[in-house]
Formats: structure tokens, C-alpha cells, sequence
């Protein structure tokens, strides 16, 4: 579960790369998928014929029915709140296993990695093949250039923030 529809789009096609031509579906569920698909997706998770649900609140709806929901992954932890987490794992008989990340640890999450409900890895590298990420300050004399330099970045296929 991810906090925006980007976000979750963004894992959607991470994982379906991963996956590659292995033989598990995967789907999207958020408040973009509507109509005829929306029905075949939660028709999907129901039966069990859905194997990885990538989504947003979407997937807190009580619409939204699993099969055997045996893992939650849930990003940006910090962006949901502990109702709404807490509904994921009322939505299997069994209580599946909880993974929450974050990359903006708040004090609720280290108070509950202090008192013991919550296990922390660390991630403190980058993955193989990342390049670090560049930041450029410009001042307001300089917005010319900078639009200049977003424009060739762009038109590179890159990000700009």
C-alpha cells in the first residue's frame, strides 16, 4: 500500500519487472481503476487468482475482499494512519505479516521501535548501479539558466525536483 497513485504505479511496474515472465499476476487498485476493471480486480483478490495487490487507500475499502492476504508491505508508513493500517490486517481470519517502511522516521514510529513493536532494518546504501542524486542551488538571478538546465535534463529522459 503506498500513500498516492504514483507511488503505487511507480511499484506496480518495479515489481512487474522483477517478476518478469514468472506466473504470478499482479494488479493495480486504486481510485483511478474504475468500472468494468475495478470489478475484475476485486473479483481477482477474492478468488485468489490476483497474487500481488499494489495499490493506495483503495485497499482498505471494505469492498475489498482477499483471498489469503498473507503479506503487507506498506510504504511510506507514516503517511497511514494506525486505523487504517490496522484495517489491512483485519482483512484475512489469520493476521498476515506486516512489513511498514519509511524513509521519514516520525516520533510514533521510533516510539514504537523503542518500546518493541516494531523491528528496524536499515537501508544505508544505495542498490547496485545507483548514481547519487545531484542537488544544484540557483539563486533568483539565475532562473534563466535553470530553466534552461531543466529543459536539457528533460529532453535527456531524467527527473528534475
Amino acid at each position: 500500500m503506498a500513500p498516492t497513485e504514483i507511488l503505487a504505479e511507480q511499484h506496480l511496474q518495479s515489481v512487474t519487472e522483477y517478476l518478469g515472465n514468472l506466473p504470478i499476476k499482479v494488479e493495480l487498485l486504486t481510485g483511478m481503476v474504475k468500472g468494468k476493471k475495478r470489478k475484475e480486480v476485486l473479483a481477482g483478490i477474492a478468488d485468489g487468482s490476483i497474487h500481488i495487490l499494489i495499490g493506495t487507500h483503495a485497499l482498505i475499502e471494505p469492498k475489498v475482499v482477499f483471498h489469503n492476504l498473507g503479506l503487507v508491505v506498506i510504504d511510506e508508513q507514516h503517511r497511514f494512519g494506525v486505523k487504517q493500517r490496522a484495517q489491512l490486517w483485519k482483512k484475512n481470519v489469520c493476521p498476515p505479516h506486516i512489513l511498514v517502511m519509511t524513509a521519514t522516521p516520525i516520533p510514533r514510529t521510533l516510539a514504537m521501535t523503542v518500546y518493541g513493536d516494531l523491528d528496524v532494518s536499515v537501508i544505508d546504501e544505495l542498490p547496485p548501479g545507483r548514481k547519487p542524486i545531484q542537488t544544484v542551488h540557483y539563486r533568483q538571478t539565475d532562473r534563466g539558466r535553470l530553466f534552461q538546465g531543466i529543459r536539457y535534463q528533460l529532453q535527456l529522459g531524467r527527473q528534475v525536483y
